[in-house]
């Protein structure tokens, strides 16, 4: 039988702004407007967790969940 994570473990994306902007550089330092942020997890099965961050107030924010 596993045991189940305490909550402490388990990942929180705190209610806070994670990321500002609406412009990011390319290659070639144009600025690219940008359609959407995610955040990456990679867990230690290897399977990698796309968490979509929301455009709200000029702002990326985590998810409400």
């Amino acid at each position: 039988m596993g045991s189940e994570p305490s909550g402490e473990d388990l990942l929180v994306l705190p209610p806070i702004p994670l990321a500002t902007g609406r412009l990011l550089r390319d290659d070639d330092d144009r600025p690219v407007p940008i359609t959407a942020v995610e955040l990456v997890v990679s867990t230690e099965d290897g399977v990698e967790h796309r968490i979509p961050l929301v455009a709200r107030h000029g702002a990326w924010w985590p998810p409400d969940r």
